[in-house]
């Protein structure tokens, strides 16, 4: 009895030392293949502002002035000239951009890079009275960042790629158009 104890215990140290060197008996390790599917909760949230300002200012003038005449033209009246010239800029710029994106989708393992890092890729498109809304995905996730109910953060995927576009009427009557577009590249 005691040889066969010790046979299967040396049978699951085995086991566990050929699945991964690196795994603890006690850990609860997940295996990933190529075209497994993970959830990805993504919560994005960005907020940037930029302001700038500029001033110049010139100031040009220029005089002449000229007494009555000496000699024989003494009746001369007395000239003068005067000239002057301005020019004032002032310029102030301000943006300020703020967005967020909340999403759930699923997305499938693509690739298991060496270091056995999951290469993941996915792409949701939801329609809505005409309007096409479509959710793109890519990056890298570490195992260990994979949740027990197969779920991983956004915030937890390296490389990410992360697209929102929107389709249909109501975006198309958001552009601008072609000869707006035209009369502000000139002005």
């Amino acid at each position: 009895m005691k040889k066969i104890v010790t046979l299967i215990l040396l049978c699951m140290c085995v086991a566990v030392m050929h699945a991964n060197m690196y795994t603890s008996l006690y850990s609860d390790h997940k295996s990933f293949s190529i075209g497994d599917i993970l959830t990805v909760h993504i919560q994005e949230s960005s907020k940037a502002s930029a302001s700038s300002g500029s001033k110049t200012a010139r100031s040009l003038d220029h005089g002449a002035s000229m007494d009555a005449g000496q000699g024989p033209l003494r009746f001369l009246p007395m000239a003068s000239m005067s000239g002057g010239a301005n020019n004032t800029f002032k310029g102030d710029a301000n943006t300020t951009r703020d967005a967020s994106l909340s999403s759930k989708m699923t997305v499938t393992i693509i690739d298991i890079d060496e270091s056995g890092n999951l290469v993941i890729e996915g792409s949701r498109k939801v329609t809505i009275n005409g309007e096409d809304e479509i959710t793109s995905l890519s990056g890298i996730v570490r195992p260990q960042d994979v949740s027990a109910d197969n779920t991983v953060n956004s915030q937890n995927i390296a490389n990410s790629n992360i697209s929102y576009k929107g389709k249909g009427a109501v975006n198309e009557g958001s552009r601008v158009g072609l000869i707006s577009r035209i009369i502000n590249f000139m002005f």
